[in-house]
């Protein structure tokens, strides 16, 4: 075998392998969204039945989900 079929074979693992981790995190992505768009909803929602300013930032409570499910799902390639 040569080098360079070595070198192609070693490419097309670690291609492999970053297009398994991006699927991975955008599936912890997703169940992150789901989590923290419930969460964000359930803040506004309870803050407003309490006559209390809703704190948004100038968000929607997508962008908010959105937002807080990515910063959640980077933490989980730290480890």
């Amino acid at each position: 075998m040569t080098t360079t079929t070595m070198h192609h074979r070693e490419r097309q693992a670690a291609r492999g392998r970053s297009r398994a981790d991006r699927v991975e995190y955008r599936l912890l992505v997703a169940i992150a969204f789901v989590i923290c768009f419930a969460m964000a909803g359930a803040s506004r929602l309870f803050a407003a039945l309490r006559g209390k300013p809703v704190d948004s930032h100038g968000q929607s409570v997508f962008a908010e989900a959105r937002a807080s499910a990515h910063a959640t799902a980077g933490y989980a390639f730290i480890a």
